[in-house]
């Protein structure tokens, strides 16, 4: 330990002046109170000698494990990351300037709705196809599993792009201009799809146009994480914009297919993202907030910290390393295949059994749509009133886990649902029966959603984006390859029994989601991830 007399001065100005190699530590008890010039903040060796040795707890390291000097770094910035945390919470948590959490009630609402209008695009652009798939196979002479092709490289693309799109959001700290390219991406796109002469041209411009659509999905839930501080029922309104896409798809595509032709669907599209594009660019600000992180974390953080920011789109992949983040997605994964199974094999089933036209396919659509819009909007109410609950019976004190209390009715509902759809089609049972089963499939599967979607935007703030972009990834993958194997699998076992071998891989994936919730809190808490939405 440095003697108080060994000890000249310790300056804000000598640690940006200290070679990159050297790593200076002071301890946050020994800076003095803060006074309105930073330039002034010094420790005089006068005021040291007053106090002893024991009294004055200052080390001086110089390994590489401590804080490293910074190039342009302000001297606001240099004191935060070197203040002790306090006890006070005004104190525990950085402020944020022109904070979007703050704006008016107004605002944040004009903002939620023009960013779940903007969610519409990539769900109308994928299901709008549906029933137009046997007409495209017919006038393109391909095979049925080519232009199922069409419905899995968008959805697959719908899950790999987010994650280029979330990790500039977030390395960067934006949304706006995301939002803007993407959009211009999907006109582009929209536009060639609709002049293709041959389905793999078709193929390839469904892949760009799904690239454009789905920045929406990952930025749109970090915009949301931006100007709300409670977001479970905020969440719920967002996903209603994407879940009207699969309500309205079908049918506009239905319809348009049986009346215009399917490359009018193409058109329809260009016409709806030029006109979203155009209120985005004149009405929708920048809203990226930068999280305020405790001072204690970010002392801590910051000893260890390479401030440059380099660009890696699939840095959000990283966390999967995360036990409650791999686990989570297993059982996401297994509901998202089930679900695009039966999006895949509605038109052949249908058109089959019950002898319906292309329009009359699209309306039946309607069923999930709807579900998927009511579980949506009553899973975000229902979450944030589980959660308060929750915190109320634990002291005041809340946590990610306790989201995950919201999700069990949609739990046991999917396999039930699902389950009775299969056999009743396979039956041939009256179409009201199956009609019903996929309305409550869709109420429960987005029941479920709504919970694991926020739990993840809560175990990781600041990093909301990456979280989201990194689920619909997987369920990306997952989603393609359920859809293109659906028709081979129902070939083989027969549609009851395709649907039973799902659900129990569902049921089976349940487990993963009953681990996170055990065990969650645990392992953030290992991993170094504490609760920073505590407070």
């Amino acid at each position: 330990m440095a003697s108080p007399s060994q000890i000249s001065s310790v300056t804000i100005q000598n640690l940006s002046s200290l070679p990159h190699n050297t790593s200076p530590y002071v301890s946050p008890h020994f800076l003095p109170p803060r006074s309105t010039s930073l330039d002034a903040l010094s420790v005089s060796s006068t005021s040291q000698t007053s106090q002893s040795d024991d009294e004055m707890p200052v080390s001086v390291n110089t390994s590489t494990e401590f804080l490293r000097p910074r190039n342009n770094i302000d001297q606001e910035e240099i004191y935060s990351e070197l203040s002790s945390p306090s006890d006070s919470e005004d104190d525990e948590f950085e402020n944020i300037p022109n904070d979007p959490q703050k704006w008016s009630r107004s605002r944040k609402n004009f903002i939620l709705f023009i960013v779940a209008m903007a969610g519409i695009l990539a769900p109308i652009s994928s299901t709008i196809l549906y029933p137009a798939i046997p007409k495209i196979k017919d006038d393109l002479h391909t095979s049925a599993v080519l232009a199922n092709g069409l419905v899995s490289v968008f959805i697959f693309f719908k899950g790999a792009a987010p994650l280029v799109w979330a990790s500039y959001s977030d390395t960067f700290g934006t949304r706006r201009k995301i939002y803007l390219v993407s959009f211009i991406i999907f006109i582009v796109a929209s536009v060639m799809c609709g002049f293709a002469k041959n389905i793999w041209t078709l193929m390839v411009f469904r892949s760009l146009q799904s690239c454009g659509s789905s920045a929406v999905q990952s930025i749109g839930a970090g915009t949301i994480s931006d100007i709300f501080a409670v977001h479970g029922t905020s969440y719920g309104i967002f996903y209603i914009g994407p879940l009207i896409g699969p309500l309205i798809g079908p049918i506009i595509g239905g319809f348009v297919t049986f009346f215009l032709g399917w490359r009018w669907i193409f058109w329809i599209l260009t016409i709806f993202g030029g006109i979203i594009l155009i209120i985005i660019f004149f009405t929708l600000p920048e809203t990226f907030r930068k999280q305020p992180l405790p001072r204690r974390l970010l002392y801590n953080q910051t000893t260890n910290t390479n401030t440059q920011k380099r660009f890696n789109p699939f840095s959000s992949l990283a966390l999967l390393k995360h036990p409650w983040v791999s686990l989570i997605q297993v059982y996401i994964c297994a509901v998202f295949a089930i679900i695009f199974v039966q999006n895949t094999l509605v038109p052949r089933s249908f058109e089959k059994l019950y002898n319906l036209n292309t329009a009359d396919v699209g309306l039946v659509f309607l069923a999930p749509s709807a579900g998927y819009m009511i579980g949506s909007f009553i899973g975000g109410k229902y979450s944030d009133i589980v959660l308060s609950k929750c915190k109320a019976l634990n002291g005041g004190v809340s946590y990610p886990e306790m989201r995950l209390n919201s999700s069990w009715l949609g739990v046991i509902g999917v396999p039930i649902s699902f389950l009775a759809y299969g056999w009743f089609i396979q039956w041939r049972l009256n179409i009201i029966l199956p009609l019903i089963t996929m309305f409550f499939g869709g109420f429960s599967t987005y029941l479920t959603f709504n919970s694991t979607s926020t739990y993840l935007v809560d175990a990781f703030p600041g990093r909301s984006a990456s979280a989201i972009a990194v689920s619909n990834f997987l369920r990306g993958i997952s989603a393609a390859f359920a859809s293109l194997i659906s028709i081979p699998l129902e070939d083989a076992l027969g549609t009851g029994w395709t649907y039973t071998l799902l659900v129990v891989i569902t049921v089976f994936s349940t487990s993963c989601l009953i681990l996170v919730y055990l065990r969650g809190k645990v392992w953030r808490e290992r991993f170094g991830n504490k609760d920073f939405y505590q407070r």
